[in-house]
């Protein structure tokens, strides 16, 4: 039997284009709580600059990311919690915190001048991002070519 899944709806305003994710509370239930926790966001989404095809929007006051469910490659339709305590030699000096939305193969994470990266692997789009999300997936390519789209993500709460 398949395991019933809290879910997460990720929608670009602008166009409507919209996919639920599904939560992996049973791989990371740490990082699934502070997700649900700091939603809903609506902010822009920026594309990488290093990893490839991934999209992230940037988190106010980032809270630490527990270690586990610790993913390099992800594969599309992978959404991740990323966050770095800012003590980097690039970095800002400052806390940052990502929720990255993968929509294309050949991801390899990677931080500030290309270091690899590790983030929290902790929800999922189901199904195959050339079949059955191409539209959202070409939703945040546009980020790349057209620069941050604005990007909402919020709960799916279930009614009984």
């Amino acid at each position: 039997m398949k395991l019933a899944r809290r879910q997460l709806r990720l929608t670009f305003p602008a166009t409507g284009e919209s996919v639920l994710a599904e939560l992996l509370d049973d791989e990371a239930p740490a990082a699934c709580a502070l997700l649900w926790g700091m939603l809903p966001v609506e902010t822009k989404a920026i594309h990488g600059m290093y990893s490839g095809a991934e999209i992230f929007a940037l988190v106010d006051q980032p809270p630490p990311a527990p270690a586990e469910n610790l993913v390099q490659l992800p594969l599309p339709g992978e959404i991740l919690y990323f966050y770095d305590p800012g003590s980097g030699a690039t970095g800002a000096r400052k806390p940052a915190g990502e929720i990255v939305v993968v929509y294309g193969r050949g991801v390899t994470l990677r931080a500030h001048e290309g270091v690899p990266t590790h983030c929290t692997l902790c929800a999922r789009i189901p199904g195959d991002w050339k079949y059955d999300w191409p539209k959202f997936a070409q939703e945040c390519r546009k980020a790349r070519w057209e620069g941050p789209q604005p990007l909402r993500i919020e709960r799916v709460e279930n009614k009984k």
